[in-house]
């Protein structure tokens, strides 16, 4: 009987550690649930005020474009200097755009499509064409 009883213990304490440590694990998902919400919400911000700073860089320099540069007089450069010469900035190129396809149509907008066509009544179609028999040719005749 004592064997019984101290397995009963035995039992009873590891399902006591075994629903703390349940009651941690949901704690710890919990909080890792917030973290990772929180940084959604952070990289979401994040991802806007690049995209909204993209947007102003585009439109301002779209807005004034820079004044065209005068041609400097060619003056002969001294072979002793040794600062490179500079190239001037690459024009900007504003980028092509892809011709606009129709968009995807998700999931649940062919599913729906479907489903309509299957609860549609079957199509009407027109009676087949009834051919009279041939009124020239004789009953005795074999050949039409």
């Amino acid at each position: 009987m004592t064997a019984k009883a101290s397995g009963l213990k035995r039992l009873k304490s590891a399902a006591a550690k075994a629903a703390a440590g349940a009651a941690a694990a949901k704690v710890r998902v919990r909080l890792a649930k917030a973290q990772l919400k929180q940084a959604r919400k952070v990289f979401k911000a994040a991802k806007k005020a690049a995209k909204q700073a993209r947007r102003e860089l585009d439109s301002a320099g779209n807005a004034r474009p820079r004044p065209a540069r005068a041609p400097k007089a060619a003056a002969p450069k001294a072979i002793e200097s040794k600062r490179p010469l500079k190239k001037p900035p690459a024009p900007r190129v504003s980028k092509a755009r892809a011709a606009k396809e129709p968009p995807m149509r998700s999931a649940a907008e062919i599913a729906k499509t479907v489903i309509e066509r299957l609860h549609a009544p079957p199509p009407i179609l027109a009676p087949a064409p009834v051919i009279a028999p041939n009124t020239n040719s004789s009953p005795g005749d074999s050949t039409p």
